[in-house]
């Protein structure tokens, strides 16, 4: 089965230009184990001839490795302390210098839901002045499906659990299959494809050029072997200015040679902020 999954990944890199070989291997073997069992397949040599006569199929186990669960707001204190404390201290830091532009990066957005969240805080945070300040907000992932689903901005009602129902009335119309993005939300965030674990560049190829005020990276490390998570850690920190905030998964922690240039916000909720 060793050989079968290198095979499967070389496979996956060749079609769909992602190499997934710095993910943990375990939970590789776990997710191609749980879609040839969909598909009913106990035969290595016949699930590969699948995928290289299927074009389909690629996707189909790209989006089971990734597996895209989300919702708006998710962990709500997260959030909370977002709206409260560090995007109205990113506003002032940017009102005192006079650079009236947020950017923000949602890595490995899976279908927006936590972008689009970031744009309705930041939007609340500069409540009336919005039509003064630029905001850009990118949303990438590998997952092709996900991101279709991103650039609709409709969501079924189980998406909302953690969305006060205000939120729901300013920013969302209601829809047969749930609530849909007002325009102007919609018009604040890109998205686009992107594979945090490609050793070629350290942001989203969209962003043109410059630095973020904030990335938030959930959930996403933990699918990652250490030595690559040291790499894409380097790289969010590449990406963010000085200043700017890196908001991780719950049980993601930095390494330690990172310490020395972010500072620890909030432990619990993974919240750090760019120093130096």
């Amino acid at each position: 089965m060793q050989s079968h999954l290198d095979t499967v990944l070389a496979e996956l890199k060749k079609s769909r230009g992602i190499d997934l070989s710095g993910y943990r291997r375990s939970m590789l073997q776990r997710r191609l184990g749980a879609r040839m069992s969909r598909l009913r397949c106990d035969d290595p040599a016949a699930y590969l001839a699948r995928l290289r006569t299927d074009p389909s199929e690629c996707d189909h186990l790209i989006d089971t490795i990734a597996i895209n669960v989300s919702s708006f707001f998710r962990n709500p204190f997260v959030w909370e302390i977002l709206g409260q404390t560090t995007l109205p201290e990113i506003i002032e830091r940017k009102r005192q210098t006079g650079n009236r532009e947020i950017r923000a990066w949602s890595a490995g957005c899976s279908a927006g839901e936590e972008a689009f969240s970031t744009a309705i805080q930041i939007h609340r945070a500069l409540k009336g002045e919005v039509a003064d300040w630029r905001i850009h907000i990118f949303g990438t992932d590998i997952d092709t499906k996900a991101l279709k689903t991103a650039a609709e901005g409709t969501y079924p009602r189980k998406s909302f659990e953690n969305t006060r129902l205000g939120v729901l009335d300013e920013y969302f119309t209601t829809v047969d299959r749930g609530y849909r993005v007002r325009p102007f939300l919609r018009k604040m965030v890109w998205f686009s494809r992107d594979d945090l674990a490609s050793p070629h560049g350290f942001a989203p190829k969209e962003s043109v050029f410059g630095t973020f005020d904030l990335v938030l990276c959930r959930n996403v490390l933990i699918y990652f072997a250490l030595e690559l998570q040291d790499r894409v850690l380097d790289n969010l920190l590449r990406s963010l200015d000085k200043g700017g905030y890196l908001i991780l998964g719950e049980s993601e922690l930095i390494n330690r040679e990172l310490q020395s240039s972010l500072a620890e916000v909030d432990v619990k909720n993974r919240i750090y902020l760019k120093h130096r």
